[in-house]
């Protein structure tokens, strides 16, 4: 047998159930656009004296920047980093730049976009924490083994005694 190389180190990741989050450009740069339409249509759009206009942008301007850091830049001290999670369902998140772990429950208000991402907020002793988890091409397994978590856990919440029947068939 031979020795392993230098070039490729060994990785623990891929057989764990750990997933390390990056940050989505994509949904930043089309969160930003929004906001910048928000506030061209209140600057030129509505009827109002300029102070009161340039006020409704500044409120949601602030807010919204805020959270765009923490929800989908991963940037500041509460946002969720990495994602831990067990077959049983127990989950633990990484959170700040200091990487706190922290024990968390997938609530209400999870769920899945597209096959592609997931918004999740989970609740910890320190509060609740909202995180988009995108699926990036060198985190595909780890992504898929979470969404199947998520899957299992989101429909044994949900009460049903079954998944939903598929009515109409694919259309060719």
């Amino acid at each position: 047998m031979y020795p392993p190389t230098l070039a490729t180190p060994p990785y623990a990741g891929r057989c764990s159930n750990c997933l390390e989050l990056t940050p989505s450009r994509l949904a930043a740069a089309l969160w930003y656009a929004w906001l910048a339409l928000v506030c061209l249509v209140t600057l030129f759009g509505v009827a109002l004296p300029w102070p009161v206009r340039c006020a409704i942008c500044l409120g949601v301007i602030v807010p919204a920047v805020r959270s765009v850091e923490s929800f989908v830049r991963l940037a500041g001290p509460r946002a969720v980093r990495a994602i831990e999670w067990s077959e049983e369902g127990e989950f633990t998140i990484a959170v700040g730049t200091m990487w706190t772990r922290h024990r968390a429950i997938p609530s209400a208000g999870s769920f899945r976009g597209g096959a592609k991402w997931w918004v999740l907020r989970f609740v910890t002793q320190s509060g609740p924490r909202l995180v988009l988890v995108v699926e990036t091409p060198h985190d595909t397994r780890a992504f898929r083994r979470l969404s199947r978590c998520l899957d299992a856990r989101l429909f044994r919440a949900s009460g049903r005694s079954s998944r939903p029947a598929v009515t109409m068939p694919p259309k060719v």
